[in-house]
């Protein structure tokens, strides 16, 4: 039950205390976006009201109450900034891969997406423009391709994609991995996976110039533009699946090479994709009602804005967080194939304006936390509907698709680790086990019946900082490892909101190593943790 948050949590109120029904994936989209604020790497404009208490419990287990996708956060508000020169497709790994959260060397271990031979794609698509055009973008000069393309297509092709070499013309033209939509090229050209993640290079190119966007902070010292993708994601070794289980909104992290271009990894969680979780959403639904029935209550009741319904929703919440952790062992992992083929369907791809218009409640900071649940609701209520879309005009950039694309996946495990625990203390608070690739460290947490999984999980490296959270991956138990020493690595499974409240400060995370022990943050953590393990790899 792990999810970030910190003591900023007031400014989001505005955003989360909607009612409309989102999906668990948008609801880890609040968590990443807790975890974001907790590590100072982003802060909000909108107008703060509301207490912490609302967004913890409300995130933490209710099904329908945060639009989670509406937050707008204010960065580093900046105009693109431009990379270091970038190929057009391919060779990406080699330059993006130490500016993301899990960075590492893909370079050496990725597979190219080539398309297939331009005849071979001629033949497939059985069309005699697609056999001209193939013919066409074989001759050595763009003058030459111009010419003998003078069809209607050809020349508005040409017109649009102003392009004046036949590479230009190939490499735009709808392949395999290069589809376009409402303006925009997405190009996928290579691709690596282990049994943890799959992670693809993408660019984007639009037509039009993107628009000024907002940049985050990232934990390398490297801006990235805020932009996210929409999309469904099918494996043909999984069966029943649907829209809801295969929806992903992820975080790009990648960065602009020009204003019409946008280059990026893709992570998709494959270990979390292969999994079975049919009966826990059954056992977990039933608990839920069991709580409900049992404190004679409704959702409605825990929604209500007062110190009455917060004390309900803090009683809920303690209830569920004692039964929720132990149905975990319901969730049962489906094997992973050697070879796959991954099907993606990019529904949306939306960026942050560098300077987005946020509504104006007409009441200052100072005012709005003065204001009683009932008052600042009442101010809330009048927020017109278009500022509470996602996407909206006013704080973001968007294009539609879809674009949809089948990717051929081989799994390596040759570089995977795996610690199998299955270890728990008196309180019934443990570790079932942790698993190590090139790039990322994750902790699987175990809970017996009863235990309390209202937790926040910190990960120290053998030198004792912290260890930093994967930006792509919306759960607190999923660290980067690549500049750190692991050789030992320390594992706390904290008390929710005594780590928002007492435990957690940025002061403390680094230069642990050259503190006297009693101002160490081990020393802090030691005494207060609900669970500790320390780990050792060989490598």
């Amino acid at each position: 039950m792990n999810i970030k948050l910190n003591d900023k949590e007031k400014q989001l109120q505005n955003q989360l205390r909607k009612d409309v029904e989102i999906p668990p994936l948008v609801r880890d989209k609040v968590n990443e976006a807790y975890r974001k604020i907790e590590n100072k790497e982003v802060s909000q404009q909108n107008p703060p009201r509301n207490t912490y208490r609302w967004i913890k419990t409300t995130a933490k287990v209710l099904e329908g109450t945060a639009a989670a996708l509406a937050i707008g956060f204010l960065v580093c508000v900046t105009n693109p900034v431009m990379a270091k020169e970038l190929p057009l497709v391919g060779g990406l790994f080699e330059q993006l891969q130490d500016n993301v959260s899990f960075f590492g060397n893909f370079a050496d271990r990725a597979t190219k997406l080539e398309e297939p031979e331009k005849a071979d794609t001629a033949d497939m698509q059985g069309s005699d423009s697609a056999v001209d055009t193939a013919d066409t973008q074989n001759t050595d000069s763009a003058a030459d391709a111009a010419d003998t393309q003078n069809t209607d297509n050809a020349v508005n092709t040409a017109d649009t994609q102003n392009t004046n070499s036949t590479a230009d013309a190939a490499e735009s033209s709808d392949g395999l991995y290069t589809k376009t939509q409402d303006g925009l090229t997405v190009t996928f050209s290579e691709v690596y996976a282990n049994d943890q993640a799959i992670y693809l290079t993408m660019q984007l190119k639009s037509e039009e110039p993107f628009p000024d966007t907002m940049m985050d902070q990232t934990d390398t010292g490297t801006e990235k533009p805020v932009i996210n993708m929409l999309l469904n994601s099918y494996y043909d070794f999984l069966e029943n699946q649907d829209e809801s289980s295969g929806f992903n909104d992820l975080n790009l992290e990648g960065m602009y090479q020009d204003e019409h271009t946008y280059s990026c990894i893709v992570r998709l969680d494959l270990a979390s994709a292969a999994k079975d979780t049919s009966e826990y959403d059954e056992r977990y639904n039933a608990m839920v009602q069991s709580v409900y029935n049992e404190m004679g209550i409704t959702e409605d009741d825990l929604n209500d804005e007062t110190e009455e319904g917060y004390a309900l929703l803090t009683e809920f919440n303690d209830k569920v967080s004692a039964q929720g952790g132990a149905l975990k062992s319901y969730i049962k992992d489906i094997p992973v194939p050697d070879t796959f083929s991954l099907h993606l369907d990019i529904q949306q791809i939306v960026g942050n304006l560098a300077e987005p218009e946020y509504w104006d409640s007409g009441y200052t900071k100072e005012e709005l936390s003065a204001m009683s649940e009932e008052e600042w609701r009442a101010v809330m209520d009048q927020q017109p509907a278009e500022y509470r879309q996602y996407p909206n005009k006013y704080e973001n950039f968007w294009y539609d698709g879809p674009w949809s694309f089948d990717i051929p996946i081989t799994v390596d495990r040759s570089q995977t680790e795996v610690l199998e625990l299955n270890d728990t203390n008196e309180a019934g608070i443990g570790l079932e086990s942790v698993i190590k690739t090139p790039y990322e460290l994750t902790v699987n947490e175990l809970y017996e019946e009863g235990s309390d999984s209202d937790t926040f999980m910190v990960a120290l490296d053998a030198n004792g900082n912290k260890l930093p959270y994967n930006d792509s991956n919306g759960d607190c138990s999923n660290f980067a490892i690549q500049d750190r020493d692991i050789s030992t690595v320390d594992i706390y499974i904290l008390d929710y909101v005594q780590y928002m409240d007492e435990l957690k400060g940025e002061e403390r995370y680094n230069n642990n190593e050259n503190k006297p022990e009693e101002e160490k943050w081990s020393t802090l953590l030691d005494a207060n943790a609900k669970y500790h393990k320390t780990i050792h790899f060989d490598s």
